[in-house]
């Protein structure tokens, strides 16, 4: 076995765990009006039961309506526990334990979204406006209450055990924090008072649900100055680890900003950010296991820190929405089939912005119930030539081959990869050189025949014949018609002529193409310049990639970023601009560099072809980011 310790059993209080693995919490991603779940809902959790997780847990129940964040927290009451329990028997189904998370939102509860004042440690004029009184002591008692009573509907609903949200900046951690509990009574000042109000509510849970139902609790530095830090966090832990049966370690603040991409790390952060503190806590903490979540994303990463005793068990969030089969692929000493995860955080985004579960590697993420329902089975073998090898190709020649068509991958270029080449060179961007690397490998296994330095031309076309041609031809840059602008190269150029570019480079354009590029260049120890013509970079990045990057760009004092500019002209010397006002402005540069976007390749020609069925698929139909590409190859490919 490939991966002995993380494929070692865990004893949970009463609960054997069949791994190391536990798929921790996300938000809901289908609920009903009445906060119930959806068919889409059990099908997404049962996906992740399937794929070998040993505890799935559902994220996050509200224990009653003042703590409600978002729409997507539902309270858990007896007229939606029938259908809870289904969620939980296809957990069972699949050999995993259920648990729930429980949650209140305390001083960061959505006023407008649940019409009652919100109740926290202290009395607050928060910025927006929203006025939150102090709890008193008779309310604290009736919080513990609503946490134990929904900890007794989870057990009644089928239940294995619950997790006790004490971290990320709610109610739990909010009178833990010396930064938001000031209260002067005996639930603040000290450690133990603030403590005294979460001691409470494991004390509530545990009289509730008896003594062999598991608890769960989660804790985490808050990051932030004045926040919860370390040694106090070792204290806490010394308290509970008695009261409960897992403590599972995280950081970070959700309702900041600035502080959620600490709990969900961006791209631009290390892998196995809380390993540390996990290790540390395993050092006072001898009386119950203790889990860590934080950009763990391999079974490799995860080996290493159980081996390592830095912890007893791995959660993995983001890994387990890009592949949910992680576990068993691991399991079976395959992790190279592993579909790997971005850290691009689109999957929480598009729950917060669009309202649906949408992954960039994974177009199965959330919708599997439609899907598992819509698919056709295979009524007649296809001959499918596929033009182009970049992202949208390879995946629905993958697609494809896996249904059981003939596949053939013509590419014009010597390697597989289109776009994505430039990351074997750009060290910033590992996430997305291991998706390059795996799509490289899933289509050489699939079976499909890759035809290099191929052009689809109506030559080959007549030759072969095929019954469906799916149209992956990319884009190509847009290239500005400036005076002297053949001075400049494409960002994605820039790589590979790194020795030419001298000490100072001018990015023109503050797109996420460019600003990623000017970082990597920063990094090298170059003086980087990115050129805005608008007020901000990167706008339409998603929100939590782009505040971690340009929490980078504050970290990387050699690269600077220059909005309101419009570029005129590139000289020897640099970059000519004129600002809002048309002053003319230089940027001095020994190299300049251009992202202005790209511009879908024509196809005109391939799709006048005569074949059966034709279908333009990636960028060559829209230009976009690698999911866009990677679900019109998936969907394309399961339409043959």
């Amino acid at each position: 076995m490939r991966f002995p310790h993380v494929f070692t059993p865990l004893q949970v209080g009463s609960l054997t765990f069949r791994n190391r693995i536990l798929a921790a919490p996300n938000m809901m991603c289908a609920l009903d009006p009445d906060g119930s779940p959806t068919d889409y809902m059990v099908s997404y959790y049962e996906e992740k039961a399937r794929g070998g997780a040993a505890q799935v847990t559902i994220g996050d129940t509200a224990v009653e309506e003042r703590g409600f964040t978002t729409p997507r927290h539902p309270i858990l009451d007896k007229t939606t526990v029938q259908k809870w329990s289904e969620v939980v028997r296809a957990i069972h189904q699949h050999g995993a334990v259920a648990s729930l998370e429980l949650n209140h939102g305390g001083r960061a509860a959505n006023l407008a979204m649940t019409g009652i004042q919100p109740v926290g440690p202290v009395f607050e004029e928060k910025a927006n406006g929203t006025t939150v009184s102090a709890a008193r002591s008779d309310q604290l008692h009736e919080l513990a209450a609503a946490y134990a009573n929904t900890a007794s509907l989870a057990k009644l609903t089928g239940y294995d055990m619950v997790l006790l949200h004490g971290a990320h900046g709610w109610l739990l951690d909010q009178f833990l924090s010396p930064l938001f509990n000031r209260r002067t009574d005996d639930y603040g000042g000290s450690l133990e008072n603030r403590a005294r109000f979460p001691l409470m509510v494991i004390d509530a849970v545990r009289s509730a649900v008896g003594p062999k139902f598991p608890i769960e609790y989660r804790v985490g530095l808050e990051l932030i100055p004045g926040g919860l830090e370390l040694p106090e966090l070792l204290a806490f832990c010394e308290m509970i680890q008695d009261k409960v049966d897992l403590i599972h370690i995280s950081a970070g603040l959700d309702p900041d900003p600035n502080f959620a991409v600490k709990t969900h790390p961006t791209m631009f952060l290390p892998h196995m950010v809380n390993v540390q503190t996990a290790e540390a806590v395993k050092q006072v903490v001898t009386r119950c296991p203790v889990a860590v979540v934080g950009s763990i994303t391999t079974p490799e990463e995860a080996e290493e820190v159980l081996a390592a005793g830095k912890a007893d068990a791995v959660a993995m969030v983001r890994s387990l929405i890009a592949d949910p089969h992680l576990p068993e692929k691991a399991r079976l000493g395959k992790p190279e089939t592993i579909r790997p995860c971005l850290r691009c955080l689109d999957c929480l985004t598009g729950l917060q912005t669009k309202t649906q579960m949408a992954c960039a590697v994974n177009p199965r993420a959330g919708h599997e119930f439609r899907l598992d329902r819509s698919e056709q089975p295979l009524k007649r073998q296809k001959t499918v030539l596929i033009a182009g090898g970049g992202p949208s190709g390879m995946q629905a020649a993958i697609t494809a081959a896996s249904r059981g068509h003939r596949v053939i991958l013509a590419e014009a270029s010597d390697a597989l990869g289109g776009l994505l080449k430039f990351t074997e060179f750009d060290t910033l961007k590992s996430e997305l050189r291991r998706l390059k690397d795996y799509l490289v490998r899933q289509v050489l296994a699939s079976g499909a025949q890759i035809r290099l330095n191929t052009k689809v031309t109506p030559e080959l076309v007549a030759q072969l014949q095929p019954d469906a041609l799916l149209i992956a031809a990319g884009s190509n840059p847009i290239v500005p018609p400036l005076p002297g602008i053949d001075l400049a190269r494409h960002a994605t150029t820039a790589y590979t002529a790194l020795s030419s570019l001298g000490r100072t480079v001018a990015v023109m354009g503050g797109g996420l193409v460019g600003c990623e590029t000017a970082l990597f260049l920063a990094k090298t120890g170059r003086d980087v310049t990115i050129i805005e013509m608008q007020s901000q970079v990167a706008p339409d990045a998603n929100w939590m990639h782009r505040t971690g990057m340009l929490q980078a760009f504050a970290e990387t004092p050699n690269l600077q970023v220059r909005t309101g500019l419009r570029c005129t002209a590139v000289t020897s010397q640099g970059v000519e601009a004129q600002d809002q006002s048309g002053q003319d402005v230089c940027i001095p540069a020994e190299s300049v560099i251009y992202a202005f976007g790209q511009r879908s390749v024509p196809v005109l020609e391939l799709l006048s072809l005569p074949v059966p069925e034709v279908r333009m698929i990636g960028d060559c139909r829209q230009v976009g980011k690698t999911n866009g590409a990677i679900f019109d190859g998936y969907h394309a490919a399961m339409d043959l």
